[in-house]
Formats: structure tokens, C-alpha cells, sequence
């Protein structure tokens, strides 16, 4: 029988109604900011989605999540993957990796210390953190608690009925001190699209914005130097 967790996933990972253009526009951020020739692990990389438009790009990718159906289909796009929990020692040597992308992983864990120590053990000298999540602020969530109305918090990862299974919420200045307080520095802050409408789907966003003013984003992106 199917936890409540693993229909999150699916839901997440393969209905395209729950991904939209804006999931789309931070994918190209983030295969952009991993860039090529590298060694690359996907952190939370469930059935290879993102990994495999990494891998298109020339690089050499590990994909690493707690998923082992998930994970079969992962390998069977030519991803190298490991089963583990993401908050436990990863299987892998110190200064393996060029660059670990970590694409709305960490707003789902409880011990974000642990997750964020293992990513820099992994990482050569001078590798790089590629990482995304939520923005707590976005412009959308603002207006919606001007409104009085909920900003897509969740009770539990089945209600509200479209839970993300979120544990964790971030605004730029969190992230960005979490991240320094593990030892990195932020090469780049950025973000996806400011968000004029609540429907996921609808043409109402503007990228230029969301460059110009990240802090308003719909999802906060960085990319943070060992």
C-alpha cells in the first residue's frame, strides 16, 4: 500500500499538470549553473528527471535519493545512482564531486545541518553547490497574506490536498545564512519568475523580474563556492 508520501512523489515527479512553465524556466537555471565536463550529484534525485538533462550536457551524473523504485528508472537513463537517506553520511569519498545540485531537496528535511556538511565533504576544493527551493516571500504569497489566505502551507503531506510535503521555509536571508554558516561562499543568488497569479500554469510572470528582484521569486537559487 502507498504511503502518503510515496503519492507525493508521484505526484510531483510525473503528473505534468502539477509541473508548469516556471518549474521549467529554474530546471534551465539550474542545468546552466551545474554546466559541463563536470561530475555532478543530484541530490533528491528521485527518477532522474533533472539528472538525465544534466547528463545531456556532458557531464558525468550521480543521483543519490532514498526512492529505490524511483531509482531504476534513474539508472535506466544512464544515471550512476545510490540509495540512502539524504540525511545520513552519503556513499561517496570526500572531494568527489565537481558541483551536487540539490533541486527542492532541502526544504523537505528535518536536519538540514547534516545535509548541507555532507554536501561540502563530497565536493572537490573549489566544487560548487547548485541549490534550489521555495521562496517563503514570493511576490504570490505576499498578495495571498495581504488576503488573509494561506501561502501554501501544509498540515501533512496530504493536506492540503496539493502538499508538497514541505518541513522547512525559506526567505533569502535564511538561506543564504544557513548556507554560509557550512563554509560557502555565494557565487550567485537568483531566481525563476515573479509569479501575478496563483494558477501555477497561467502566462502571467515575468523572468526579467524575478533577475532584477529574486527576493520576489517564486523559487530561490544559488550557487555557492567550497
Amino acid at each position: 500500500m502507498k504511503s502518503s508520501f510515496d503519492d507525493l512523489t508521484d505526484r510531483i515527479y510525473n503528473n505534468d499538470r502539477e509541473y508548469g512553465p516556471a518549474d521549467q524556466i529554474r530546471v534551465a537555471k539550474i542545468i546552466g549553473l551545474a554546466g559541463k565536463n563536470n561530475r555532478v550529484l543530484d541530490v533528491g534525485c528521485y527518477n532522474g528527471f533533472l539528472s538525465k538533462k544534466i547528463l545531456d550536457k556532458g557531464n558525468e551524473v550521480f543521483g543519490l535519493d532514498i526512492a529505490k523504485e524511483a531509482l531504476k528508472k534513474a539508472s535506466l537513463l544512464g544515471i550512476k545512482t545510490k540509495q540512502a537517506d539524504l540525511e545520513d553520511k552519503f556513499p561517496f569519498s570526500s572531494g568527489f564531486f565537481d558541483v551536487v545540485v540539490a533541486a527542492e531537496i532541502i526544504e523537505h528535511l528535518k536536519d538540514t545541518d547534516s545535509f548541507l556538511k555532507e554536501i561540502y565533504r563530497v565536493l572537490k576544493p573549489e566544487g560548487y553547490l547548485v541549490l534550489s527551493t521555495s521562496n517563503l516571500v514570493s511576490f504570490g504569497r505576499r498578495i495571498m497574506y495581504l488576503l488573509g489566505k494561506d501561502g501554501y502551507h501544509e498540515a501533512s503531506f496530504s493536506y492540503p490536498p496539493k502538499a508538497a510535503g514541505h518541513l522547512r521555509y525559506f526567505n533569502k536571508d535564511l538561506l543564504l545564512g544557513l548556507i554560509k554558516k557550512h563554509n560557502f561562499k555565494i557565487s550567485l543568488f537568483t531566481s525563476d519568475t515573479v509569479n501575478f497569479s496563483f494558477n501555477i500554469h497561467s502566462s502571467l510572470r515575468s523572468v526579467k523580474l524575478a533577475e532584477i528582484f529574486p527576493t520576489l521569486g517564486r523559487s530561490l537559487i544559488v550557487k555557492a563556492k567550497k
